[in-house]
């Protein structure tokens, strides 16, 4: 069924470059995000996302039909260690999901309940959701606490805050205002390119002289002038291109 729209209802689904669970991930949807299909081969769907308009396949059974859901008013999960719950059954959830706004919602006839694991802690800013998300496994695609790229960190970190940004590092690079170096402060994002000067990977200042960037895991290293200082090794991994605001 061609232009019929499919909402994500797991903890996170991989969407891969064609149909075959051997083909590349390119991207993934987060709990209560939603797609429209626009083809079909065999088991699988051709999609394109609704919040960004990334184009790939997921097998039809990891997604459901939108259409019961479509009376619900969502709201963004920004804070981690949350799941829903029914019984003994859980769905973990990563910061930056969709959920309802009452905290329900009913799957294969169960309803599901959101349970929030930090209790009444106040979130403060933007830099301690980045926080969050350190020590977790770098994954092509991913968009998750449980597996996330260098881009995907920065559009998960958006989303939580009510800021839309593109999939990919070469295209957030076009957002917001340039900065130079002298002026760069926390929060900042800094931009990196490859020998060919095009932009490959992006990750946010969380201090004039520290960075926090999804490259193995999401990690913190040092910046300076040139690019990202490995805080070990002292190795020079990434040449710095550009410093935007968001």
């Amino acid at each position: 069924m061609f232009d019929v729209q499919y909402i994500c209802l797991q903890s996170w689904v991989p969407v891969r470059a064609s149909n075959s669970s051997a083909s590349e991930m390119v991207t993934s949807l987060l709990f209560g995000e939603t797609c429209i299909a626009v083809g079909e081969l065999d088991d699988w769907l051709q999609i394109r996302t609704n919040h960004d308009g990334y184009a790939g396949f997921i097998p039809k059974n990891y997604v459901c039909l939108l259409e019961p859901y479509t009376h619900i008013q969502w709201k963004i999960v920004t804070e981690p260690f949350t799941y829903m719950i029914h019984n003994q059954m859980v769905i973990q959830l990563s910061p930056g999901s969709r959920i309802p706004q009452n905290n329900k919602i009913m799957i294969d006839g169960n309803e599901y309940v959101w349970k929030n694991g930090l209790g009444d802690k106040t979130i403060v800013n933007m830099l301690e959701h980045a926080q969050w998300f350190l020590n977790t496994p770098y994954l092509w695609g991913g968009r998750s606490i449980f597996g996330i790229d260098c881009s995907g960190l920065v559009q998960v970190l958006g989303q939580m805050s009510n800021l839309k940004m593109p999939r990919d590092a070469f295209q957030q690079a076009l957002c917001g205002t340039r900065k130079t170096w002298s002026t760069r402060q926390a929060g900042d994002l800094c931009y990196f390119e490859n020998k060919s000067g095009k932009i490959t990977h992006v990750g946010i200042l969380i201090s004039t002289e520290r960075i926090l960037h999804a490259s193995g895991k999401v990690r913190i290293d040092f910046i300076n002038p040139e690019g990202i200082v490995h805080s070990h090794s002292n190795e020079l991994t990434h040449k710095l291109a550009d410093i935007r605001t968001w």
